[in-house]
């Protein structure tokens, strides 16, 4: 049985520090007759959730936003079920004990009641911990397959290709059998990525970067640029002609859009998607169901495997987490292993 209450990183207001932050107790959510209670295991956060807590992500609009003060910060999660709806009966293919994998706000905590869309089970062979990993990344396999539309031999130029988002568009890139381009933001990162990941150039976006993308192409450009951190500016000029730019998560530099002109889209034909992964499952789920069952058979084939990046135990390591986040320092993926899994790993 579940105690009543719980360890979180719980937000009464917007933070200009994430990185000050700490877990308090509160309430266990009680959760409604068709929600799930799990017990999270692992969470895995990202700059998106540096920008809820600061209050500069488009989710935290006044008028259209879904995230305000007071909230539990975070997304991804990876945990069990602690309790079943009162009707299991749509969702027989899910038991008390099951390991799950989800999304919703509020996953920076020991427990976190969700609908049966939120959770999807971890596939057998895969731990939990990478699990959670790849979670918040699905956005980059629909990027590549579903909205860019990659084929075999084309070219892919993918930026903050050292990040979460960037080195899954990687990998899915590579193992739709398309030839990828890596952007690194520093020498070191890019020394690891060589390294580490199956691509095939990594560039340091510094200097003639640009230039060097043109000449791994032949002079003439890649055929999709992945861009999750806001330079479409610069995608333009690396694109072929007819060539396809799919912006994927919060694309900007400082939580600030850059501006594009279209008359440069125009010249050289060039296709711009935005690509809101979240708000597209809610309009399309049949659609989203497809992605996943893709996502996951690559995922069970080993095609994809998370990076991941140092050790964080518990929840009141995520002040640190976030300040190695917002500092750019972290290369892969960061899974933080919560409550018991937690003390488990101490061991």
């Amino acid at each position: 049985m579940a105690p009543f209450t719980m360890q979180a990183i719980h937000l009464p207001a917007f933070n200009p520090s994430p990185s000050s932050l700490v877990p308090s107790t509160v309430p266990i959510p009680a959760a409604k007759d068709d929600e799930y209670l799990i017990r999270i295991t692992h969470c895995s956060p990202q700059h998106a959730d540096i920008l809820h807590a600061n209050g500069k992500h488009q989710n935290v609009h006044a008028k259209r936003g879904h995230v305000q003060p007071p909230f539990i910060l975070g997304y991804d999660f990876a945990g069990t079920i602690e309790k079943l709806p009162p009707s299991n009966a749509e969702s027989s293919d899910l038991k008390q004990g099951d390991r799950v994998i989800g999304g919703r706000i509020g996953a920076f905590a020991e427990y976190i009641a969700v609908l049966r869309s939120a959770i999807r089970r971890v596939p057998d062979g895969l731990d939990s911990a990478s699990a959670c990993a790849m979670h918040g990344v699905a956005v980059s396999y629909a990027s590549v397959v579903e909205v860019a539309r990659v084929k075999q031999d084309e070219t892919v130029l993918v930026s903050g290709a050292s990040g979460g988002l960037g080195s899954a568009c990687c990998m899915v890139a590579k193992a739709v059998g398309a030839k990828v381009i890596a952007l690194a933001g520093d020498e070191e990162k890019a020394k690891a990525m060589r390294r580490d990941m199956d691509v095939d150039a990594v560039i340091v976006n510094t200097g003639d970067w640009i230039q060097k993308v043109l000449d791994f192409t032949g002079g003439r450009g890649v055929d999709a640029v992945l861009d999750n951190t806001g330079m479409v500016n610069e995608a333009i000029r690396c694109c072929a002609y007819t060539g396809t730019i799919v912006i994927l998560g919060f694309a900007a530099r400082g939580g600030v859009m850059e501006d594009v002109k279209m008359n440069k889209l125009l010249l050289k034909s060039i296709t711009v998607i935005g690509y809101r992964y979240g708000e597209s499952g809610r309009r399309f789920p049949k659609q989203m169901i497809e992605i996943w069952d893709g996502y996951l058979k690559m995922l069970a084939e080993g095609k994809l495997k998370p990076l991941l990046y140092g050790k964080y135990e518990g929840l009141s390591s995520m002040g640190r987490v976030l300040k190695d986040l917002e500092e750019r320092k972290v290369y892969g993926k960061i899974v933080v292993s919560v409550g018991e899994e937690a003390e488990r790993s101490k061991l």
